[in-house]
């Protein structure tokens, strides 16, 4: 990931931008994200995707899919998501940014409706592995037998967590 630009938002655009985050989450979610009087940056990739880094931090990242919160913040366990577990045997593939599908799911949180950002767990550690969107509401995705059922956003393999981890 390139940056193409990148710089220090001003007060109307992070009021925009807590707003923009409070419809997709809720206002709770938004403050843990963007604490009041934060210094959030700006930096915008030559692919066009935005991430916000919060007082040095990165913590947002506004991909083609909306706002998603960055693992760093589910692993740190800053901020929490509605959450599907998957068997060991998916692990390796979650991780290397495979779709979730449904043979591999051992627990669905009944929350889950459709579209929402969820968080993708392992069984055995209970270890976030990755950021996704729920393609069916989670009664759906239990009748399922197979097939996709979430759409792998964001995993430790990708190219944002190598930015992040490169970040400064």
């Amino acid at each position: 990931m390139n940056i193409k630009q990148r710089h220090f938002i001003r007060k109307n655009e992070l009021n925009k931008l807590r707003e923009d985050i409070s419809t997709q989450y809720d206002e709770i979610f938004s403050n843990i994200i963007i604490p009041r009087k934060s210094r959030v940056e700006i930096i915008i990739t030559e692919d066009g995707d935005e991430l916000y880094a919060v007082n040095g931090q990165l913590s947002v990242w506004k991909s083609k899919e909306n706002y998603l919160p960055v693992l760093t913040l589910l692993l740190s366990k800053t901020i929490d998501l509605k959450a599907v577990t998957v068997d060991m045997g998916a692990v390796r593939f979650v991780t290397n940014g495979a779709d979730i599908m449904k043979p591999g799911i051992t627990n669905i949180n009944p929350e889950i409706k459709k579209d929402d950002i969820i968080k993708i767990i392992d069984e055995k550690n209970n270890q976030t592995l990755a950021v996704g969107k729920a393609m069916f509401n989670a009664e759906i995705m239990e009748k399922k037998d197979k097939g996709k059922v979430i759409k792998n956003l964001h995993t430790i393999q990708d190219n944002v967590w190598k930015f992040i981890k490169n970040f400064k």
